[in-house]
C-alpha cells in the first residue's frame, strides 16, 4: 500500500475514513496503520520529529508533533483538549511531517539513516 497517498487522502477527506478530522483521531488512524504493518511503518518517525523539535526522542510521537506545532497538549493525552485553531495547526504539522518522513525514509535503509542522524546529533 502507498501510505503517502493514503495519508494525503485522509488529510483531504477524513470523513471518508470514518474520522471527524481531529488530531486525536488522525493519530489513532496512523497508529492503526503502523500496527497493521507490525509496527514497522513509523520506525524512525519519533527520531525524525525529535530532530525537528530539537529535543530528545523520549516522548511519544504525537507529543513531538504538538511540540513542533507549538501547541500545548492541555492534558495527559495528546490532542484531548485542543482548541479548533490548535487542531488545525497540529493536523497540518502532523501530515506535513509524516509525508516528509515517509519520503525521506523511502528505500531499504531509510529508517536507519533517519535514526543515525538523530544519534549523530545527540553524540
Amino acid at each position: 500500500m502507498e501510505y503517502r497517498q493514503l495519508f494525503a487522502d485522509v488529510r483531504r477527506r477524513p470523513g471518508s475514513y470514518g474520522l471527524s478530522g481531529s488530531f486525536r483521531e488522525a493519530v489513532a488512524f496512523i497508529n492503526g496503520c503502523d500496527a497493521g504493518n507490525s509496527w514497522g511503518l513509523l520506525v524512525g518517525f519519533r527520531e525524525w520529529l525529535a530532530l525537528k523539535a530539537n529535543t530528545e526522542a523520549n516522548l511519544a510521537w504525537p507529543f513531538l508533533v504538538l511540540e513542533i506545532a507549538h501547541v500545548t497538549a492541555g492534558d495527559s493525552e495528546a490532542g484531548l483538549a485542543l482548541s479548533s485553531a490548535d487542531e488545525v495547526k497540529a493536523l497540518e504539522v502532523l501530515f506535513e511531517e509524516l509525508d516528509s518522513f515517509l519520503t525521506a525514509r523511502n528505500g531499504a535503509h531509510g529508517a536507519t539513516v533517519v535514526i543515525a542522524k538523530y544519534l549523530q546529533r545527540r553524540g
